[in-house]
């Protein structure tokens, strides 16, 4: 069997590990988005980029920010990968390559937030 049957229609395996990729990069962004910006310290040293969990005040925003902005391309991916345009995988590729660039990016930007 090519694909996982439900509704009356069949959807190839590949479109579900396209999605579940995609969910594990989300995830793996939104951990660590989380992991920078939750305040753990009472004093934090003066270097930059701080360590995690010091500065929250100028990181918990754009830890929201881009955590909106990740679920976002999640929900355009995994909408992608089940429309499924001519039935072709590279359009889900590039969404998901587009996800994790973005992810990377995120992180950036919380860890020199200031």
């Amino acid at each position: 069997m090519s694909g996982i049957v439900g509704s009356g229609r069949s959807v190839p395996v590949g479109t579900w590990l396209g999605v579940a990729a995609a969910v594990g990069v989300a995830v793996a962004a939104w951990a660590g988005y989380w992991w920078l910006a939750v305040p753990r310290y009472d004093l934090c040293a003066a270097v930059l980029p701080a360590p995690a969990g010091c500065r929250s005040a100028d990181r918990v925003p754009a830890a929201t920010l881009w955590t909106v902005i990740v679920m976002a391309l999640l929900l355009a991916t995994a909408a992608l990968a089940v429309v499924r345009p001519g039935g072709r995988r590279w359009p889900i590729a590039v969404a998901l390559a587009v996800l994790a660039v973005t992810a990377l990016w995120g992180f950036r930007t919380v860890l020199y937030a200031y």
